[in-house]
């Protein structure tokens, strides 16, 4: 086989397993637990900005449509409803932007479009790094077009604890289970 050819299934495998590897995830955890995978790690988190017990955390980018503007209306919808109200004193919504081009005023915007009550959060290209591994998502600019990004699409639920955040849940199924999240956040509200 020539060097070339060698180096084209390379990289063809490579972007096989990085676009392959969040979908195989998906698929293999969300039958277990109702599409919730639950853990219990301490995270670095100081770009969430909140003192209230437990945050949603949700990442992708300004101007997604695909995937972040549906996301976010349900969300949305979801904090709204009555169901949520009894939890939503204690629970932040936190949307993080994953590129670095876009304008930190924006991502504040953007987050707000959907809910007043959420909160954007703008991270250079420094503070991007490390970010995927700490909370085992992925995200790569997209290989069709050069302005998206393709990335997961998971809802982390954060508990803050004694100073640190502990990452509880990782939902993973679409659309939400309302049911499930809320009766996870009541849950975690009771513990001390």
């Amino acid at each position: 086989m020539k060097p070339k050819n060698i180096k084209t299934l390379a990289i063809f495998f490579t972007f096989a397993f990085l676009l392959g590897a969040p979908f195989l995830q998906s698929l293999f955890f969300s039958h277990t637990n109702e599409g919730t995978i639950q853990i219990d790690k301490l995270v670095e988190a100081d770009f969430i900005k909140s003192d209230k017990k437990l945050v949603l955390l949700f990442f992708g980018y300004v101007g997604c449509q695909e995937v972040c503007a549906p996301f976010l209306r349900e969300l949305s919808t979801i904090y709204e409803s009555k169901e949520f109200r009894s939890v939503r004193g204690d629970v932040d919504v936190v949307f993080v932007n994953l590129t670095p081009t876009a304008e930190a005023s924006q991502v504040d915007s953007f987050a707000k479009f959907f809910n007043n009550a959420f909160n954007g959060v703008y991270l250079s290209k420094k503070e991007l790094f490390g970010v995927d591994r700490n909370f085992s998502m992925f995200f790569s600019q997209s290989i069709g077009d050069k302005s998206e990004l393709n990335h997961t699409d998971y809802l982390y639920l954060l508990r803050n604890a004694n100073g640190e955040r502990l990452l509880k849940n990782i939902y993973s199924t679409h659309p939400l289970r309302k049911e499930k999240l809320i009766n996870d956040i009541i849950s975690l509200k009771a513990k001390p």
